[in-house]
């Protein structure tokens, strides 16, 4: 249970220091895909400390607002995949309509929340984000886009474990937050370079 603790508070800590590093980073660049990234951080972040807030050790609220945290968590990769979909020069059409399809989605799972639609439906974008991000590693040999996965990877299965262990689930956050702090702040590139 305390690695569970731990694993929330270092990914959002994580996230909103790589935010920072990444809004720094467009101020000086003004690229779109930095941006990007950073919301997605930043969001990401505040839906890891949220969730780290509402835990018993805090204030005790976790099953009270469970759907609100999935939606939190949902709306950064949401953001991210339609991006990436752009990047990719997936159509306009395809684009508006994941949007949509989510929405419905979302709607569909206030009457029927026994479905876990939306737990179906975050688990499909990570999916989809994680294939998008390593083929863009292949495409350019962009270590970044490796690391973001790997670290995508990492926090997909300690969700998904977090039925068997909530002490697993932390373990994974916290490999994840080392992935990503290693990956932006360019470690990963130093380490791989002499190699």
């Amino acid at each position: 249970m305390v690695l569970n603790y731990i694993g929330l508070l270092t990914i959002s800590l994580v996230s909103f220091f790589i935010g920072a590093l990444l809004f720094q980073k467009y101020s000086k660049q003004k690229n779109q895909f930095t941006l990007i990234m950073a919301l997605f951080f930043v969001l990401a972040g505040v839906g890891w400390f949220v969730w780290f807030l509402s835990t018993d050790l805090i204030l005790g609220i976790f099953s009270e607002i469970t759907e609100i945290l999935v939606l939190m968590g949902l709306v950064p990769q949401v953001i991210l995949l339609v991006f990436v979909m752009a990047f990719y020069e997936v159509s306009l059409l395809i684009r508006i309509l994941t949007i949509i399809s989510v929405i419905i989605l979302t709607l569909l799972h206030n009457f029927f929340p026994n479905y876990r639609i939306l737990t179906i439906v975050s688990s499909v974008i990570i999916v989809s984000n994680i294939v998008l991000f390593i083929l863009n590693w292949k495409r350019n040999n962009d270590i970044k886009s490796l690391g973001f996965s790997i670290g995508l990877i990492c926090i997909f299965l300690g969700e998904a474990l977090i039925s068997v262990s909530e002490m697993v689930q932390g373990i994974f956050l916290i490999i994840a937050a080392v992935i990503w702090f290693v990956t932006y702040t360019e470690l990963l590139e130093k380490l791989t370079s002499k190699f």
